[in-house]
């Protein structure tokens, strides 16, 4: 995966099952899944923050431009978008309380991720990204 971990490797927070996108998700869209997985990974770790969470939601908007909206993929935008903030909530908190949620909250956002991921194996490219030649 290439993220320094800081000691959340005994967690088993570093890493998903698999760092490989389903073979279903559309490749312009694998990228991103795999990227969010980092970022979430960097966001439960000693040093993530508000960029980890900044980075996240840019992926998102990403991926929301590069699809064609549907009210599966916004609800599954939506709940990863949840799992994050709730997990950012988690690592801005007083010390002491944070690695408590951290884990849970992780664990949340990966399975949002999943679902995400999931969702987006019959994904259609947006019209902006049949123009931008980013369709698949």
């Amino acid at each position: 995966m290439g993220v320094a971990l800081h000691g959340l490797a005994r967690e088993r927070l570093g890493r998903r099952d698999s760092d490989e996108p389903s073979a279903r998700v559309p490749v312009p869209l694998a990228g991103l899944i795999v990227s969010m997985d980092r970022t979430l990974a960097a966001l439960a770790g000693e040093g993530g923050g508000r960029n980890e969470l900044h980075a996240l939601r840019n992926y998102l908007s990403d991926l929301c431009v590069l699809t064609e909206e549907t009210p599966r993929i916004r609800r599954a935008v939506d709940r990863l978008i949840l799992a994050g903030d709730r997990l950012g909530e988690a690592v801005i908190a007083p010390r002491g309380y944070e690695q408590r949620w951290r884990s849970p909250r992780l664990g949340k956002a990966r399975q949002a991720l999943a679902s995400l991921e999931r969702t987006l194996a019959g994904a259609r490219p947006s019209r902006i990204a049949v123009r931008l030649d980013r369709d698949w």
